[in-house]
């Protein structure tokens, strides 16, 4: 199977390879280079190219990239920012390169040969005509106009749907995005793309920690990798990754960003990931940006915020920073571009574009988090909670399961039964705990933001 897979997929058996240590210090350093500046790039062999021309470009490419493992492998912070610079490329190759076949290849090496078929495979062993018997022709998935917009328009092999067994992609199947028959999932690329970044890193996470065991055992090849380690920890800021995601660490600003129990759900769990992880998808920054800002954080506040809790900071200054990311923040707080006072994503624009704790997080995950956050709660209590949320996840009525789990929290009820907006979510429970003249929710959402 290896052999079908494309060069440009760099957890593949590269083959006859042979590197040198000053070579491969060479390329992991150019390699470097290029992660750092955000560039993104794929290779691919033109047909007038050489043999031995194109072993050279596989060289350079598999050979940065093994240095790298091997020296980010010694310190868990970097390991984390490689694997999320090295994912981003990922999914660029993974949805720029014109071969549907490629983008076939590349799933079966993730998630095993018999785990990925083709819709006309399912047809041949079920005698059936999937289309036609679900009427799923023509349908497209929502996720990719936010994908063209990325990647631009070239990309109509996302549309196209392929069927993955569904104990590879428990996540799509726990959120109903994936139609099921006998035990297969029917999805688009564009349904499972961020999924399959996901596994891409999980298992390049499995990679390095296995280059950790090897550079551990062997002193030369520590000392052959620690050129490029030390540079790598030369220009990396020291941080604190914290996995408390019910406090945010902030000391100034408004009030209520001291109170982070106060956030919805998907805000937590946003906040909980950037500092975990070092980093979130484009549309969730956004999310979480425009979140904080409404919740009272200034400018200023947001840059040091994002510096102290992202990867991204790694080869700069904090002024370096501010520098990359002030015209991103200032157009969120309307200060340039159009001048748009942009207020937090309704809960429906965060179901279908955004992040939404109920539709997008499994639930098991989810009942973990709330026996862990209730364990004080009276058993009898939280066990129906978690059964009445459960049932409406799978009825796909997340707004009223967010209600759900704010009744939990607080002892009080939603009118109307749903949350339609993050910050109505903050403000009816700053009332709840806060606020001495109330006693109960009485305000009644409305959906305009929708």
């Amino acid at each position: 199977m290896s052999a079908e897979v494309p060069d440009w997929f760099v957890l593949k058996d590269p083959g006859d390879i042979s590197l040198d240590i000053e070579s491969g210090n060479r390329y992991a350093n150019d390699r470097l280079e290029r992660l750092i500046s955000e560039d993104l790039w794929i290779i691919s062999r033109p047909s007038w190219m050489s043999e031995e021309e194109w072993l050279k470009i596989k060289t350079e490419e598999f050979g940065g990239h093994t240095l790298l493992k091997l020296a980010v492998s010694q310190d868990p912070r970097l390991t984390t920012w490689l694997i999320e610079v090295e994912g981003d490329l990922f999914e660029f190759r993974f949805i720029s390169t014109p071969s549907f076949e490629e983008k076939i290849n590349v799933l079966k090496e993730l998630y095993s040969e018999d785990k990925v078929k083709e819709i006309h495979e399912i047809n041949e062993m079920y005698g059936i005509d999937l289309y036609r018997k679900f009427n799923i022709a023509n349908i497209e998935t929502r996720s990719v106009k936010y994908t063209k917009s990325r990647f631009g328009s070239n990309i109509k092999d996302l549309e196209k749907k392929i069927a993955i067994h569904f104990t590879k992609i428990p996540s799509i199947i726990s959120v109903r995005r994936a139609l099921l028959y006998k035990g297969w999932g029917i999805v688009t690329l564009a349904d499972i793309r961020l999924a399959v970044k996901r596994e891409f890193e999980k298992q390049l996470r499995e990679v390095i920690e296995k280059s950790k065991e090897l550079v551990d055992d062997d002193d030369g090849l520590r000392t052959a990798t620690k050129p490029i380690f030390d540079k790598i920890q030369k220009i990396a800021k020291s941080r604190r990754l914290s996995k408390d995601f019910l406090s945010l660490g902030i000391d100034e600003g408004v009030e209520i960003l001291t109170k982070s129990e106060l956030f919805p759900p998907c805000i937590q769990e946003l906040i909980g990931v950037l500092k975990s992880e070092g980093h979130l998808a484009h549309m969730e920054n956004w999310q979480l940006g425009i979140f904080l800002k409404k919740a009272g954080m200034t400018v200023e506040e947001q840059q040091r915020f994002w510096y102290e809790n992202s990867v991204d900071n790694i080869g700069i200054s904090f002024e370096q920073f501010k520098q990359r990311v002030n015209y991103q923040l200032m157009h969120m707080y309307g200060k340039v571009g159009g001048g748009i006072d942009y207020s937090p994503p309704s809960c429906t624009k965060c179901i279908n574009s955004y992040f939404c704790y109920w539709a997008h997080k499994r639930t098991d995950k989810i009942i973990e988090d709330m026996k862990l956050l209730f364990e004080d709660k009276e058993k009898k209590v939280l066990d129906t909670a978690i059964d009445d949320i459960s049932k409406l996840q799978r009825d796909q009525k997340y707004k009223r399961a967010c209600a759900r789990y704010f009744t939990l929290l607080t002892g009080w009820k939603i009118k109307g039964n749903q949350i339609n907006q993050m910050m109505h979510y903050t403000k009816q429970a700053y009332r709840r705990f806060y606020s001495k003249k109330d006693t109960e929710s009485d305000e009644t959402e409305s959906d305009n933001n929708d």
